[in-house]
């Protein structure tokens, strides 16, 4: 008997007449109607097929299909970082800790198996004493994982002064970090950019403005020494295309600064922009629609927040509930088994073109103007992000974005202020010689006017 290919009695219908079924289906009602315009100036149509790419190559964005699960610590001790490990973590982001305390803090955790990585406001002494602590321990510097949470260029937008010595620090750290030739010397922070308000076609432009600023003024920063920071919001779709967006972006600017060919290493964070101190554990589940989306969009690493940030510091059982978010997408949901299962979907591959292009040529706008430290000193990147901020804000004061259990169902009765142990709202910084980049969350002023009305003025 002859085998007959699945479906093979469906006949293939082209985009016309989809298009013209939907029609007859409206039965007189306007078929622009359904054509929706989104924040990122793209197009959405009711249905796609193969003729809406048949001009892309419909390749993969990346072969791998796991990722490392991070955990960020806080200035933490010994046994919290051995409880993370034991609790899911494949990889330590470490905040805020002396050079001199590293050896404790990293002790019998075996470093040479994991991702280590570190934010610092003294980086370079953080550096030496980690190389001191591998040498020490005579471990292969080839094995050891992790990056610099060194990103200079942001730290000062987001203080409004660039530092002096910008140039010669980056070097000076690139150098020492050479000898480690699986660690990353830069980690570009783009998730900075959606925390204030950037859409996700301003966040892609904007750290590729950033890379293209690296390369051009460090002519010995090699590729693989680069990592890029995404941030992720609750745009499902939108956010799956944008992780696959960055690669193909990542490839053409290697291509024009002639860099070897080295694959992009991706990390992923969910957004603060949508973190909400009332009905809190709703975070929870915002986190997992934006890990699935850094899962499925190709991110190398991905650190899920703690669903209580916005008004608790460090909390145990909101870091496990975080780290539990990825395991559950792995060990059970099987997320880490296919590499670039959007590849092939006709929505999501004209999504990721469509930024990509738009990305793309934001980029060249900022390039034209001297690139990224012209741009920020003249504060046109800033007052885009504004612009775009302001305009999510509206959206969210009109109730055309939602967000459960604050703007949508709030539960009037819920009382937070007793439970604040940080304040809902930053300092904002001014700058000194441009605009600074301010984070803020997108429920922010509503939380404000429900905490002043119980009598909490934070």
């Amino acid at each position: 008997m002859e085998k007959q290919k699945l479906f093979g009695e469906f006949s293939h219908k082209s985009l016309e007449e989809w298009n013209e079924k939907i029609v007859a289906d409206l039965k007189g009602k306007d078929y622009n109607n359904l054509i929706w315009e989104s924040l990122e100036n793209i197009n959405i149509a009711p249905v796609y097929n193969r003729e809406s790419i048949e001009d892309l190559k419909g390749e993969t964005t990346h072969n791998h299909s796991d990722w490392e699960i991070e955990q960020a610590l806080n200035k933490p001790t010994n046994k919290k970082v051995i409880a993370c490990l034991n609790g899911g973590a494949s990889a330590l982001l470490l905040k805020h800790i002396t050079a001199q305390d590293i050896p404790s803090i990293l002790e019998d955790v075996l470093i040479q198996h994991i991702q280590t990585s570190f934010k610092s406001d003294e980086i370079e002494n953080t550096l030496d004493a980690f190389i001191a602590l591998i040498e020490n321990r005579n471990l292969d510097k080839d094995s050891i994982k992790g990056s610099l949470h060194y990103d200079p260029l942001m730290d000062g937008l987001k203080q409004g002064t660039l530092a002096s010595d910008l140039w010669t620090q980056v070097d000076s750290i690139q150098k020492k970090v050479n000898s480690l030739s699986q660690y990353k010397s830069i980690s570009i922070q783009g998730q900075e950019y959606h925390n204030a308000g950037a859409s996700a076609t301003q966040e892609l432009a904007f750290t590729l403005a950033q890379i293209s600023e690296y390369f051009a003024n460090n002519k010995n920063l090699k590729a693989d020494k680069a990592q890029v920071s995404l941030g992720v919001s609750t745009n499902y779709f939108f956010e799956i295309a944008k992780f696959r967006a960055m690669r193909i972006l990542w490839s053409q600017i290697l291509k024009a600064y002639k860099k070897e060919d080295s694959t992009l290493d991706l990390r992923a964070e969910t957004g603060l922009r949508t973190s909400t101190i009332y009905d809190s554990h709703v975070n929870m589940l915002r986190t997992t629609s934006q890990c699935m989306s850094a899962a499925l969009g190709g991110a190398n690493t991905i650190q899920v927040s703690s669903f209580n940030s916005a008004y608790k510091k460090e909390d145990d059982f909101a870091q496990r509930m975080a780290r539990n978010t990825s395991l559950i997408l792995k060990e059970e949901s099987y997320f880490n088994k296919v590499s670039d299962p959007s590849a092939g979907s006709y929505y999501i591959e004209s999504l990721t073109n469509e930024l990509a292009k738009n990305a793309w040529k934001i980029f060249q706008e900022i390039e034209s103007q001297g690139g990224w430290i012209e741009a920020v000193k003249a504060n046109t990147i800033q007052d885009f992000i504004e612009q775009n901020a302001l305009l999510q804000e509206d959206n969210f004061d009109k109730g055309n974005t939602h967000l459960l259990g604050t703007n949508l169902y709030p539960n009037q009765e819920e009382e937070m202020s007793s439970k604040m142990e940080k304040s809902a709202q930053k300092d904002i910084v001014q700058g000194t010689d441009f605009k600074a980049l301010n984070t803020k969350r997108l429920s922010t002023q509503m939380e404000l006017e429900r905490l002043a009305k119980e009598g909490n003025h934070a």
